[in-house]
Parts: structure tokens; sequence; C-alpha cells
């Protein structure tokens, strides 16, 4: 969704206002630039805030992926370790003098204690992949919210401006509704 600008929304409300002055007396309609004003600001607000959650969702995306090449990283640094320890093992018992076999011993000993540390780092950078991924869907659902009131905003403010425009008070009864959806919108996107 685009971002939405408050003077948008204020510039309807002035039209309106403009409208209505020069309008025969519809004392319904005459409150129209005001809540189409309050409604630019709620829009403005509720833009503003889920950009914020997409910049947000950015930044957790890029942690994630900089966890997952880390965690692989450290797969491939164990399965180094293994692989030579594997062959320091064979090499060790293929050999028939007692020194070079001792030695291989030694190093496949020390290429397996060096398996578990690595391990134990690439399952936390697994697990912070996880969670940064889990956040960031919690931040879309959120998101997604404060998307649909801005345009619930959007839309009812250009409903009441045509309600102005032509004189028809039910548009702009679908405009407040419409507006109270999108406070609704807000309210579980903050809450949730």
């Amino acid at each position: 969704m685009s971002d939405y600008l408050a003077h948008e929304g204020l510039e309807h409300a002035e039209r309106a206002r403009e409208h209505l002055d020069g309008a025969p007396h519809h004392p319904f309609l005459r409150g129209v630039p005001l809540v189409a004003a309050i409604l630019a600001v709620c829009a403005g607000l509720s833009s503003l805030y889920g950009n914020r959650l997409g910049e947000a969702m950015l930044i957790l995306g890029n942690e994630a992926v900089l966890d997952q090449a880390a965690a692989s990283d450290k797969w491939n640094e164990y399965q180094a370790e293994s692989l030579k320890a594997h062959l320091a093992g064979s090499i060790g018992a293929l050999s028939q003098t007692p020194g070079v076999k001792q030695l291989f011993s030694q190093s496949e000993r020390s290429y397996r204690k060096r398996q578990p540390p690595l391990q134990a780092e690439a399952k936390r950078l697994e697990q912070e992949e996880s969670d940064a991924i889990a956040r960031v869907n919690r931040i879309e659902a959120k998101k997604l919210y404060f998307d649909v009131a801005t345009a619930l905003f959007q839309i009812s403010i250009v409903l009441a401006s045509i309600s102005a425009m032509t004189l028809r008070p039910p548009l702009f009864i679908v405009g407040l509704i419409g507006g109270a959806i999108g406070l609704i919108s807000c309210a579980v996107g903050f809450f949730r």
C-alpha cells in the first residue's frame, strides 16, 4: 500500500467545506469537513504506524537471513570437523607405525571435541532464525490491520466529501461507518 499523507485527506475536507459554503443549508452535512479532517489525521497516523511495522519486518527478516547463513556456516564447520576426524581415524587405523597411529588417534579425538560446540552454536542460530521469522509473521499480521484501517479511512474521506458535493447524507453515514471500522481495525492492530 502506498504511503498516505494526511494533507491529501485535508485537501478533500477543504473542498467539501468550500462546496458546502455555497450550498443550501444542510445541517447534517455541515460536519463533513471536520469529520474528513479527523479521518485524514487517522489515515496519516495508521499509515505511519503501518510503515514503521513494515520497517521492523525488514529488519527482522534481514536478521533471520543472517542467522540462517551463520547457522549454515557452523554446520559446515561441524561437517568439516567430522570429515577430518573420520579421515584421521581411518589413517590411524591403517597405519602400521604405533607413533603415527597414536598421533592420528589424538587428532581424531581433537576433531570430535570441536564438534559439540559447533553443533550447539548452529542449533542456537537456527532457533534465533525461527524466532525472527515468528516475530516477522506476528508483525505482518499486525501491519495488515493498519493497512486495512488506512484504506478504510481513505474511502471514508472520499465518501464524506462526495456526500457534501452531492448533498447526499446517506453517503456521509457510510463514510462514518467506514471510519469507525477503521478505528476498530487500528485498535485490534495495537492490541494484537
